[in-house]
């Protein structure tokens, strides 16, 4: 019996690695989740972040932030208040483990603009959207919207990173608009 364990917990381990969440346990605090954010990470609207793919380590850190008041939003630390780091990294793990979804939802006459703006923003988030660190998040295909959102909010200091702060301070909302268009078409095929 105990070799059966250890290998249903091999296969569940191996499903969150190889990518295939349907053969690992759902999170006991997936509930919490699914109304905004969906099972699947896909947020129910252009303002909530999309989750599925991103990475793990950057979730854990945001749902801790969110649970100590660190980073301010009266719903999120509402719900990330009862989550415990147990459940914090098997939220994180599971939707990290769920398919990446290319939002796409921004203004397409603007995304040649955002490409010429976004030299502020590769450095730490590549390329093509995808950071140089774990710990930061993946911006290609996230919502237009939340991206464009979470700028303004990081400009206007009720979201802080040192890094961001410096990014932010002289772009204008037109300017932060155009990285959000350029970011939300970004895919990882391309």
């Amino acid at each position: 019996m105990k070799s059966l364990t250890r290998f249903a917990a091999f296969v569940a381990a191996l499903a969150v690695i190889l990518g295939a969440p349907s053969l690992a346990a759902e999170p006991k605090a997936l509930a919490t989740c699914v109304s905004c954010h969906g099972k699947e990470g896909v947020g129910i609207n252009a303002d909530y972040a999309n989750l599925g793919g991103q990475n793990a380590p950057y979730l854990v850190l945001q749902l801790q932030a969110f649970r100590s008041g660190e980073r301010k939003n009266a719903l999120m630390n509402g719900m990330a208040a009862g989550l415990s780091d147990a459940d914090i990294d098997e939220l994180a793990t599971w939707y990290a483990g769920q398919p990446w979804v290319v939002a796409d939802n921004g203004n397409a006459n603007l995304v040649e603009e955002g490409l010429n703006r976004a030299g502020y923003c590769h450095a730490c988030h590549g390329m093509k959207g995808y950071p140089v660190t774990k710990d930061w998040p993946i911006l290609a295909g996230q919502s237009a919207l939340y991206l464009d959102n979470q700028l303004q909010a990081f400009k206007s200091g009720t979201r802080y990173h040192p890094l961001m702060v410096n990014v932010v301070k002289d772009l204008e909302p037109a300017a932060m608009t155009a990285l959000a268009s350029y970011y939300t078409q970004l895919n990882e095929a391309d």
